[in-house]
């Protein structure tokens, strides 16, 4: 039986991993790689972004553009470019339009799965979703809706009211593929129709799963790379046979390389090769400081990410464990701190470290940072 990932072309230390994970996900530019010409190339390029936090997640995108203009990303949201959706782990992720529905198709059951109890015990069995989808149909048809609009038409067919319902609703028709979260008015992002809002063909029905777990393992491992085999079933939450299933047909089909760090084999796209060539120039462009939005998928993306975030530092980031990302400040390549915006009009830095105070010079690069930030969401 063939080997299921490719021969390692390089021993790297963990320091190395961090810096090219930067430039891999488009946070820093590299001579030799084209930096995401829009906010819909950004979130292609890493296939998901994660999103429950929209604000933020306008900041990630844009920031990974040349740009770096967070209305942008509103733009994209609200001519269909880019929804945002639950596809996979029950949490909220912007895509591509030509992206959503086939990731959902593919990674959305087993998220189904995992809730099934829950909806159970809050009384909604496959009756009753049917029954909210076609309620949501009926309403939708018109064009695009609130969320409270959505829950007064459900609670109107006899469903409880209360926002816990619309949400356990709107959960499950979107990860079933029925629903995205579309354009936006004011700050408040609309339910539309699946069908309606995404391309012909985006859940490629006609593709056996198999191949397109092939196709997300590509793109999840040139976004995020280097990544494990492990990252990748923390990400999709799909089971490791399956995963590495995928992996092995990434590699049969050339789109695979290798590298290893203290002992652990980690996989990325064919420019990563190019890039651990090229060392000197991935550690010149990782100088300095960055700050990374809340939710950002430069921690959020891997189950390991002591490469980039020290295991003793990581309660700091996401405090009690509960789920809640803050921002992080990187300095060249590693978090340093976490940041925050303060004051009435959320225009002054605070940034906490993670230890000592950072030197003078870390925290005038971090004011620099802060002011070449895409915007927030107004009102956000």
């Amino acid at each position: 039986m063939p080997d299921a990932t490719p021969t390692a072309v390089a021993d790297l230390t963990a320091d190395d991993v961090a810096r090219l994970r930067l430039v891999s996900q488009r946070l820093v530019a590299h001579p030799s790689l084209e930096v995401p010409a829009d906010p819909a190339a950004a979130v292609a390029h890493l296939l998901a972004v994660q999103a429950q936090d929209l604000p933020a997640a306008h900041v990630a995108v844009a920031s990974r553009t040349p740009v770096r203009d967070a209305a942008a990303v509103r733009a994209a949201l609200d001519d269909g470019r880019l929804v945002r959706t639950w596809p996979m782990r029950g949490t909220l992720h912007l895509l591509t339009a030509a992206d959503a529905g086939w990731v959902t198709r593919l990674l959305g059951p087993r998220a189904v799965q995992a809730a099934a109890k829950r909806m159970r015990d809050a009384g909604l069995d496959e009756a009753a979703f049917e029954r909210a989808l076609a309620v949501a149909r009926e309403l939708l048809a018109a064009g695009p809706a609130s969320r409270e609009e959505l829950g007064r038409a459900w609670t109107a067919a006899g469903f409880e009211p209360g926002t816990s319902t619309t949400y356990r609703l709107l959960n499950h028709l979107a990860t079933c593929g029925e629903l995205v979260l579309g354009p936006l008015r004011g700050t408040d992002q609309l339910v539309v129709l699946a069908d309606a809002w995404l391309p012909d063909g985006a859940r490629r029905e006609d593709e056996p799963e198999e191949a397109l777990l092939a196709d997300l393992a590509a793109r999840y491992l040139a976004g995020h790379g280097p990544a494990s085999v492990a990252d990748l079933v923390r990400w999709t939450h799909q089971t490791a046979g399956a995963a590495g299933r995928a992996v092995a047909a990434v590699h049969a089909a050339g789109r695979l390389v290798a590298v290893t760090c203290e002992g652990r084999t980690l996989l990325g796209g064919p420019e990563l090769a190019d890039l651990v060539g090229d060392l000197d120039a991935v550690r010149d462009a990782t100088r300095g400081v960055l700050l990374t939005a809340a939710f950002d998928e430069l921690v959020l993306g891997y189950a390991d990410r002591t490469a980039t975030l020290a295991r003793e530092d990581e309660a700091l980031v996401v405090p009690g464990g509960n789920g809640m990302f803050k921002p992080v400040v990187v300095v060249d390549g590693r978090a340093a701190g976490t940041w925050a915006r303060a004051g009435s009009r959320r225009d002054r830095l605070v940034v906490t470290p993670f230890g000592a105070p950072l030197p003078p010079a870390v925290g005038a690069a971090c004011q620099e940072a802060f002011a070449a930030l895409p915007a927030a969401l107004p009102g956000r």
